[in-house]
């Protein structure tokens, strides 16, 4: 009996300096780039951009602000006092959610708000979903529940994914989406095809590009895939290996960006620079709270008005707020902080909110 507990102590202390060799193992880990990559066969639009940064690992770097995520930061945060704690569980409020089918059966151009980044988009016949997350996605709890509308989709045409991260690749939302959509076209970052490819039909067709890289699509359609401040991870040995983005939308006289999650950064002012006016400009205001842990990958509400300004935008969409609970700020605070923020800009006219499952009518 005692062999049998002394072999157990044993296992546990091999176990446990494991992990502990693995967490200071990644925090001495560095960046350093190497080399440039994209995808030979797509076009880049930006004018004299080498590829998207990685580095002597192959993984992934943003070009402005390198980042590795930090298992001893993150482990001081969830073990930290939450100073918003008292007014997070007393905040009742909770976003509205509205019936979708009206404008799902219709066949009119808009954008469809269906919760945290989740948007529906009909551009000139074509139809767009982004960032699909629907029912109840692993690991992540709901501040408000939202029925599954896929039943209530009629057709997709593209589906764009921004980054691997399970509040934005679901992999029961992707397959069930494929299985209804059998000839949707994936698009994604560099290696998101991994993912893709096992998730999808075969008559899916699959796309992944690198940052200022513009999809090869047969219809008068541009989608761009762009860089934004963030990273990736899905598993224990996979940080940045799938590359993250957010995408610009041209058809016709219509202009939609789509942010992904981002911290703030010169990638903003670089859109105008590139693509000329932003017509919608669809960003995440939440999950931004402890500041110290959350500044390098997702925008407070301040953030969002400069970088609504830097790209010279026209309408201001928010997102990635009050949906699921991923950080220590209340649910109703980002909104609230927004509009205020808004107000000291001298855009509020421009702010357009939307309930969730509510659409805004494009080119009105």
């Amino acid at each position: 009996m005692k062999k049998w507990l002394f072999r157990i102590g044993i296992g546990i202390l091999i176990v446990l300096l494991g992990i502990v060799g693995f967490v200071l193992y990644g925090e001495l880990d560095e960046v350093i780039v190497t080399e440039y990559t994209k995808n030979q066969n797509l076009k880049t639009v930006k004018k004299n951009w080498k590829g998207t940064p990685v580095d002597e690992k192959g993984r992934f770097v943003n070009d402005e602000f390198p980042f590795l995520s930090s298992k001893i930061e993150l482990l001081k945060w969830q073990l930290s006092t939450n100073k918003f704690a008292g007014e997070k569980k007393n905040d009742s409020e909770r976003l509205e959610v509205l019936d979708p089918t009206d404008f799902l059966n219709s066949s009119e151009d808009g954008i469809l708000w269906l919760g945290h980044a989740s948007i529906y988009i009909r551009l000139d016949s074509q139809t767009i979903l982004i960032d699909p997350v629907f029912g109840e996605p692993s690991f992540i709890k709901r501040f408000v529940p939202v029925a599954n509308p896929l039943e209530k989709i009629k057709s997709v045409d593209y589906v764009l994914v921004t980054h691997d991260h399970r509040d934005h690749t679901d992999e029961t939302t992707l397959r069930e989406v494929s299985k209804k959509f059998p000839n949707a076209k994936f698009l994604g970052g560099l290696r998101m095809e991994e993912l893709f490819d096992d998730w999808t039909t075969q008559s899916n067709e699959v796309k992944n590009a690198g940052w200022y890289q513009q999809f090869d699509l047969a219809k008068d359609l541009k989608i761009t895939f762009v860089p934004v401040r963030h990273w990736s991870q899905r598993g224990l040995f996979d940080m940045n290996h799938r590359l993250w983005g957010g995408f610009v939308i041209e058809s016709g006289d219509t202009t939609i960006y789509h942010g992904g999650d981002s911290g703030y950064g010169s990638h903003y002012k670089e859109l105008n620079e590139t693509f000329g006016e932003i017509d919608y400009f669809i960003v995440g205001i939440g999950a931004y709270e402890p500041r110290w842990f959350m500044k390098p990958n997702h925008n407070n509400p301040s953030d969002v008005i400069k970088a609504f300004t830097d790209a010279k935008a026209k309408t201001l969409i928010p997102m990635h707020y009050g949906t699921f609970d991923l950080s220590d700020e209340p649910p109703s605070q980002p909104l609230r902080l927004l509009k205020e923020e808004a107000e000291k800009a001298g855009i509020t006219e421009n702010l357009k909110v939307l309930k969730i499952n509510e659409n805004l009518e494009i080119g009105k």
